[in-house]
């Protein structure tokens, strides 16, 4: 039988703070094990101090988030591991659906644990079943440890977006299942949100910076490319046309979303400012 002694949650950290703490704090007795990976330049291993069975790694430089849960993964040695953003709102609900889901059903050929994602502009509440699925986000979802040793870690290449759909779309072509259990619900803050009024006609639609729509361009369409999925052809000029109807400083993401193209095709991967000696 699975236990929650058998998870271990690696939260990947940015610049944390006070309001990180508290939510760091909810995943004491939810899982075995805590393991915090720092992307901040300095190290804020004070601010969590007091969190029992948490083990902290800095890092000294935003080393990207697949380098990151890369590192947690190889830092611990539970079966399961629950991958999370800072800013995401762990709760034992969403715990209790994942080992109630692994503990009455056929778990050999699935790799992964998926949820519902609960934003401000997709309102979602646990309903029952499961289906499987292509894609999903990292954040919120629980790997079987194996499906590493099977199919290797996140690709640190990307750096930062599109590291969860270029290993779900690995673990597909490995035979090994994506499974989204509708009774697990997750509380997700993506980007910022910002409404659009047409009359009656209300739409919400997320906003990121220009530096994330550079990595969303380049990461996507090398995806893309690399395992002939139209799927993600499909959101990359989703993606464009948000820029093109949506946003305000046109020119700036439009810069940035052509240059992720070009260093796509070209195979310039891994840390923008790094390549372009900029910050975003």
């Amino acid at each position: 039988m699975i236990s929650k002694e058998n998870i271990v949650a690696i939260i990947v950290l940015f610049n944390p703070n006070q309001k990180v703490y508290e939510n760091i704090k909810k995943y004491i007795g939810l899982v075995g094990q805590i393991v915090l990976v720092d992307n901040s330049s300095y190290n804020n291993k004070d601010i969590f101090k007091g969190i029992k069975n948490c083990k902290y790694i800095p890092l000294f430089d935003n080393k990207g988030i697949a380098y990151a849960l890369n590192k947690g993964i190889k830092a611990s040695t539970e079966a399961y591991v629950l991958t999370m953003d800072q800013d995401s709102s762990v709760s034992p609900s969403l715990i209790e659906a994942y080992i109630d889901f692994l503990n009455t059903n056929d778990r050999r050929d699935i790799g992964a644990l998926t949820c519902q994602y609960n934003t401000d502009r997709n309102p979602r509440h646990a309903k029952k079943g499961f289906e499987t699925i292509e894609l999903s986000m990292q954040s919120g979802s629980l790997f079987k440890r194996n499906v590493f040793n099977k199919i290797g870690y996140f690709n640190e290449d990307l750096f930062l977006d599109v590291v969860d759909y270029e290993f779900f779309i690995r673990m597909k072509k490995a035979g090994i299942k994506l499974i989204r259990v509708n009774s697990a619900v997750l509380t997700h803050h993506p980007a910022t949100t910002r409404e659009l009024k047409m009359g009656r006609f209300k739409f919400k639609y997320g906003v990121a910076s220009p530096v994330r729509y550079y990595y969303q361009a380049r990461n996507l369409l090398w995806t893309a490319k690399k395992y002939h999925s139209k799927k993600l052809y499909i959101i990359l000029m989703i993606k464009w046309l948000k820029i093109l109807l949506l946003f305000n400083n046109k020119s700036k993401y439009f810069d940035l979303y052509y240059q992720g193209i070009l260093d796509s095709k070209s195979n310039n991967m891994g840390k923008y400012n790094e390549k372009k000696n900029i910050t975003s």
